[in-house]
């Protein structure tokens, strides 16, 4: 059964602050699905995940490369589908070696969805001004709880 939060974020601040709640709480082998329009600031959210994990690189879309890859408390795999025109491109870069361990996070998830493993994080964010975004976030019943707490515990200020 999948379970559902809306959180509104009124800056990009707030956005990388979500972010960081993940990163902070991120386990071994996490997926994180995200969708959005260009420019709604799934990168930000990445940047902020990023943080949680002490990661001190410069976080980057990588639209241009399909993969970067940083190092931290886990490792941090952060993809973008946007370019692709299959799997098998994916297939071609090592997918199925980078798919696993760490923290994996896939910009533009929806483009290949037979990927997105069971217990993922999907977080879709979506334009609502210029500076607010509506950020949906999908689990299941496989998705570390202990993440799922704290999102909610941000969202409902417990």
């Amino acid at each position: 059964m999948k379970s559902e939060i809306k959180i509104i974020s009124k800056s990009v601040e707030e956005t990388i602050t979500l972010g960081n709640i993940i990163g902070e709480n991120a386990v071994d082998d996490l997926f994180i699905a995200m969708s959005g329009d260009l420019g709604a600031g799934k990168t930000h959210f990445v940047q902020g995940i990023a943080k949680g994990m002490k990661i001190q690189d410069v976080v980057t879309s990588p639209t241009f490369t399909i993969m970067n890859y940083y190092e931290g408390k886990l490792p941090l795999k952060h993809f973008d589908f946007y370019r692709l025109e299959s799997e098998y491109d994916l297939y071609n870069i090592g997918w199925e070696e980078y798919s696993v361990g760490g923290v994996t996070v896939v910009e533009w998830s929806e483009l290949f969805p037979s990927l997105i493993p069971h217990g993922s994080l999907c977080v879709r964010i979506e334009n609502v001004s210029l500076t607010e975004r509506n950020i949906f976030i999908k689990w299941d019943e496989k998705t570390p709880e202990n993440i799922i707490k704290e999102i909610r515990k941000y969202a409902l200020g417990d």
